[in-house]
């Protein structure tokens, strides 16, 4: 009888280790998933910042090669205008030479 009562005990036991051990398993189960969706929540944090920055970065680097590209256009301007303003004093010469002695 006692030993009866022994195996009882014994099964109980092995039964309540077994259900803590289940238990146990979930609730590590659900730490592991909680930890991972929070890593998760960090890498795309972290990308979407890496996004933010590289996009402000090149649109400063791209505000700055349109501003150099505007002054290098407006130098060039210059210089063309430079070079082509005595051409077209000659030019002007010649025309009102031509009218003068058409008339």
């Amino acid at each position: 009888m006692e030993l009866i009562k022994q195996i009882k005990d014994a099964e109980k036991q092995a039964r309540e280790m077994v259900d803590k051990a289940g238990q146990d398993a979930a609730a590590l189960s659900q730490k592991a998933k909680t930890d991972r969706d929070s890593l998760l929540k960090q890498a795309q944090r972290a990308r979407q910042q890496s996004i933010d920055c590289a996009v402000a970065e090149s649109q400063k680097k791209g505000t700055a090669e349109v501003q150099q590209l505007s002054q290098q256009g407006e130098q060039e301007i210059d210089a063309l205008k430079k070079a082509c303003s005595t051409k077209i004093q000659g030019c002007v010469d010649k025309v009102l030479s031509h009218l003068q002695q058409a008339l």
